[in-house]
């Protein structure tokens, strides 16, 4: 006899996840974001006017003159980038780990506590939300050349879908009850966003200061092509699972806002890999050449196009 039962699958994380405030600090959140932009503003200016003079002494003076002042900021912002993509990568493995992976966890649920403290993962969470829109919005002031139109619109696209996440979380069980789930995919992007820029900011810093290494450039160059296309694959994967699994939760406006704005996320880093993948070849083709015998540029000299392109992606 012939035996059959119904197995029902668990719902994924975004399915089962319920409505709640982000954090108890929201009516905050715009003093974090102010007080994170001077922080950052403030590193900046330490960075360029007493750790690069004794660190950098020959890179440094060379990006010093009037002339190289682009290239100077982007040496800087990299060097931004690494520090705050770092710290911020810390302090949300956790949190992040509890709110969007930890069956039976939320944002209210207690991430760290001590004497009189009591941090919840939307606490931590919120916090990390803001210091990484603070970096963006002074990326996008610290340039000298404005960036281009794709990365534009994924800076700014990026900075309203988080900021309008929070602001909906405010009236979470009224009218904007998808609130919490848009939140969930602002984190898991963000995610993805430093844990594929880090090595590319960091990678970045080493080319300006050895620019004189080829054959480790075409290294670094065409292995930050593959990771940043591996990362944006995977990233897409998990959008599209995360967006089927809750497809019915999202009101219209979301279900057309939500893919536009990852479209213009992924066609970023996508555009990005070109680049990379273009200094990886420009790289090969010196070797290759016979210019590739003669005297070496002194560091941080000889920015090849591809190098000046992907400064403002």
């Amino acid at each position: 006899m012939a035996h059959s039962s119904t197995h029902h699958l668990k719902p994924s994380k975004i399915e089962a996840l319920e409505d709640e405030p982000i954090s108890a600090f929201l009516p905050y959140a715009s003093l974090i974001f102010v007080c994170a932009s001077i922080g950052i503003i403030c590193f900046a200016n330490i960075l360029e006017h007493f750790v690069f003079p004794w660190s950098y002494p020959a890179t440094w003076t060379y990006l010093a003159a009037e002339s190289r002042e682009r290239r100077r900021r982007s040496f800087t912002y990299h060097h931004v980038a690494v520090v705050l993509m770092s710290i911020l990568l810390v302090i949300a493995i956790y949190p992040m780990y509890l709110f969007n992976i930890r069956e039976g966890s939320n944002l209210s649920t207690t991430a760290w506590s001590g004497i009189g403290v009591h941090v919840t993962a939307g606490d931590l969470l919120l916090v990390v939300a803001q210091v990484y829109c603070a970096y963006y919005v002074f990326e996008l002031a610290f340039r000298v050349k404005f960036i281009s139109t794709i990365s534009a619109a994924h800076h700014i696209g990026l900075l309203i879908i988080t900021q309008t996440a929070l602001v909906l979380s405010v009236n979470y069980a009224g009218k904007y009850s998808d609130a919490t789930i848009e939140f969930y995919m602002c984190i898991v992007w963000g995610a993805f966003d430093i844990v594929a820029e880090i090595p590319l900011h960091t990678a970045m810093i080493y080319w300006r200061v050895h620019r004189g290494d080829r054959r480790r450039l075409m290294h670094i160059a065409y292995g930050c092509y593959l990771w940043q296309a591996s990362m944006s694959a995977a990233e897409t994967g998990v959008t599209i699972y995360l967006l089927k699994s809750s497809w019915s939760r999202w009101v219209l406006t979301w279900r057309v806002v939500t893919p536009v704005v990852f479209t213009l996320w992924i066609a970023t880093q996508i555009y990005g890999a070109t680049l990379l993948l273009k200094m990886g070849n420009e790289e090969r083709m010196a070797l290759n050449s016979k210019a590739a015998n003669e005297d070496e540029p002194e560091p941080g000299m000889g920015p090849t196009a591809s190098e000046e392109a992907l400064k403002t992606a």
